[in-house]
């Protein structure tokens, strides 16, 4: 592709980290720049915050290109490679252009950098094949953008595992006659960063054994490769990682396969993935330290359920529901309310509740509340929760409000999916402020973990920051059964964690014990209540380096209740 120079001379061998926290530069970076100068890194992949002034940028890339590190714009989502969603792809690509155009060379970003990883939506499982055509003709569609506006290059985040697909979508076993689709992305693009999350540099399943056809092929075609490493914790996977490896280890694998690939003309160097995990690394000259005992970890401060039917509060009191709680150490409860029921039917309940330590917050939702014409439900909630607390003793009064609405179940969530997005966004934004417009009650919501992968429409968010960020607290649906693992729940949480933790916002993570036909890895049901307690034992060691694990919610007391031993 035809684009600028380089801002900054060429290195030998790239030393780059990804940096997705895109506030890292908005004081002017001079911590990140201390930290890239820390590390010797000649390149920075910077998320790009359209809403930022470009002033921003200029001052910051300037500044970096002075200390010799170049730029490049960093952006991507799984969802930028479904059919008819690319645009926020094209959009970033327009804005680094028409940026690129009014500064002056010393402040222009040195190349476009697409993350889009649509292998981690569920598509990807039931249909491939659809999914990598339309990942395929989006990004055909950028490349003419980008050659029409004549003024940056492309560098793309490729899986070095992509070599066993084709361009149909298949495993090059059942499809031997297509092109690989890793073949398809070097052959098209002049800059790739190949993901090689491995710790070892030799053996079958070390760095250069796996990325040699990719690199043999990106030397045909005159593609530049960096090759990409990982330091951020894996747990249940820690041969993809360097997280507990430690800087020296690095540094030696890094060089080993440096020094195998020289005599490559397509090997550029190697990226860190990322700047902030890589900076948690033990130093080189620490000792190793000791192995920490199995479970150095207090438990969470939260363990709790969700009462569903408002009946087992107002009926008989709830004595069965305090009695179970005392049984599981239960002391944090979501408690559906019936809004024709008067105060007096939840005072006694939330009093005895308080005395047994179990802070309760009032729950209401349903798929509809997340339309905007559905927003006045909300505020009979609120309005409901709140004149009850006026009226009730401190110690009757409810902790909080909690939503429950998962509107993807409409058919809307097919249809116009953007407008749903909107308003509900829209609705949960109106939640907490009214909620907090009539005093100090606690906002949270349910929310699922695939959400991270869905941008909200017209901003720089996805779906899950946006509702993490907003509200006091959040649910994480981590419906899996399993703690360790690359699909267990503290790998499928990880990401909204360190959203959480960069807003400084708990979560809690929930999981199930109802009876599910989706898959036999998504509910406790069958593996019964003791295999989730060990499971759940297991969190703390595993979210140790998260500040926002506050705790477990099992859904639900119903089911909790009945669960096989």
């Amino acid at each position: 592709m035809n684009g600028f120079e380089s801002t900054a001379e060429a290195s030998p061998d790239v030393r780059a980290a990804w940096v997705w926290q895109a506030n890292s530069i908005r004081d002017g970076g001079d911590e990140l720049l201390a930290n890239a100068a820390k590390h010797k890194i000649n390149r920075l992949y910077v998320n790009v915050n359209m809403n930022f002034s470009t002033e921003i940028y200029r001052e910051f890339i300037a500044k970096a290109t002075e200390a010799g590190i170049t730029v490049e714009a960093l952006g991507g989502d799984p969802s930028w490679a479904i059919e008819g969603r690319e645009g926020p792809m094209l959009q970033l690509a327009s804005w680094v252009s028409e940026y690129n155009l009014a500064v002056e060379a010393a402040a222009r970003f040195d190349a476009l950098h697409l993350d889009v990883k649509p292998y981690v939506l569920p598509a990807w499982n039931t249909n491939a094949s659809a999914l990598v055509q339309s990942w395929m003709n989006n990004m055909t569609v950028l490349q003419k953008q980008v050659e029409q506006n004549g003024n940056i290059q492309v560098n793309v985040d490729l899986p070095f595992w992509l070599n066993s697909y084709t361009v149909a979508g298949k495993r090059t076993t059942e499809d031997a006659d297509n092109e690989t689709l890793s073949h398809w992305f070097i052959e098209r693009f002049d800059h790739i960063t190949l993901l090689v999350y491995r710790d070892t540099a030799q053996g079958n399943n070390g760095i250069i054994r796996l990325i040699e056809k990719d690199m043999n092929e990106a030397d045909v075609q005159g593609v530049s490769v960096t090759v990409g490493v990982n330091t951020k914790p894996m747990p249940g996977e820690e041969f993809t990682t360097f997280a507990d490896k430690g800087t020296a280890e690095l540094e030696d694998v890094l060089s080993e396969v440096a020094a195998s690939f020289r005599d490559h003309t397509s090997y550029a160097g190697a990226a860190v993935h990322d700047i902030v995990y890589w900076s948690q690394l033990s130093p080189e000259d620490e000792p190793t330290p000791e192995p920490a005992p199995e479970n150095p970890h207090s438990p969470p401060d939260i363990r709790g359920t969700y009462i569903w039917e408002a009946s087992q509060v107002t009926n008989d009191g709830g004595d069965h529901i305090l009695e179970f709680a005392r049984e599981k150490n239960i002391n944090f409860l979501y408690v559906r309310l019936d809004l024709e029921q008067p105060y007096s039917s939840y005072r006694s309940f939330v009093k005895r509740a308080a005395v047994q330590g179990i802070e309760i917050h009032a729950m209401g939702g349903h798929p509809i509340w997340g339309k905007a014409e559905n927003r006045p439900r909300i505020q009979r909630l609120i309005e409901y929760v709140t004149n009850y607390n006026a009226e009730a003793e401190a110690d009757e009064q409810f902790k909080g409000i909690h939503l429950d609405i998962e509107p993807y179940t409409l058919s809307e969530w097919q249809s116009d999916r953007d407008t749903l997005l909107s308003e509900w966004a829209a609705n949960i934004a109106y939640f907490h402020e009214e909620t907090k417009r009539h005093g100090d009650l606690e906002t949270s919501a349910d929310l699922a973990i695939w959400l991270d992968t869905f941008p909200l429409p017209g901003k720089n968010i996805s779906v899950s920051e946006f509702m993490i960020d907003t509200l006091d607290h959040v649910s994480l649906m981590a419906f899996r059964n399993t703690a360790e693992g690359s699909n267990g729940i503290a790998a499928v949480v990880s990401q909204e964690m360190e959203i959480a933790d960069r807003l400084g916002k708990p979560l809690m993570i929930s999981v199930e014990l109802k009876e599910n036909f989706e898959g036999r890895h998504i509910s406790f049901y069958e593996a019964g209540a003791s295999e989730m307690e060990r499971q759940l034992a297991l969190l703390p060691n595993l979210l140790s380096n998260f500040q926002a694990y506050q705790g477990n919610i099992v859904h639900a007391y119903d089911y909790w209740v009945e669960a096989k031993p």
